[in-house]
């Protein structure tokens, strides 16, 4: 698989920027990540993860604030994925992102956690990648919402 890389520049009439700007607080998660996903979570960073054939992956920006807000709202693999295709401000925050940019499946977070995990950067702890040592986990989670085991 391929590294994809994050769109950077949405349809003007179609992005989720425009809708949300003005609706979502800057200092809210959504803002602060939509301001800077760029610069936390560069393609490049990413880059070791990937090979230089076969098809693109869902570019690891996306799915690294994916991660980050599936964390911070304590949310599974299917929802977190079910978040990102509904949820305008899950968009916003990834950069931006047009109504139609297509979404996932829930597996992309199964397969990212295991590339992370199998990186040499990674320590016991994820600590050599952006948000390292929660992947995988949604502690803080409200009962009932952990991390889908099935496949």
């Amino acid at each position: 698989m391929t590294l994809g890389m994050a769109p950077r520049q949405g349809d003007l009439l179609r992005t989720t920027a425009n809708y949300c700007s003005g609706r979502v607080a800057e200092d809210s998660i959504y803002g602060v990540l939509h301001r800077e996903c760029f610069a936390l979570f560069p393609d490049d960073m990413f880059a070791d993860l990937f090979t230089d054939v076969g098809r693109r992956s869902v570019p690891p920006m996306i799915v690294a604030v994916v991660m980050v807000l599936q964390r911070i709202e304590g949310l599974s693999d299917r929802e977190a994925v079910d978040r990102f295709s509904f949820d305008a401000r899950w968009r916003y925050a990834a950069g931006g992102l047009d109504f139609d940019y297509p979404g996932f499946v829930h597996t992309v977070l199964v397969d990212m956690r295991a590339r992370l995990a199998a990186s040499e950067r990674a320590g016991p702890n994820l600590s050599g990648y952006p948000g390292g040592g929660s992947a995988g986990r949604s502690g803080g989670a409200p009962s009932g919402a952990g991390l889908d085991t099935d496949l």
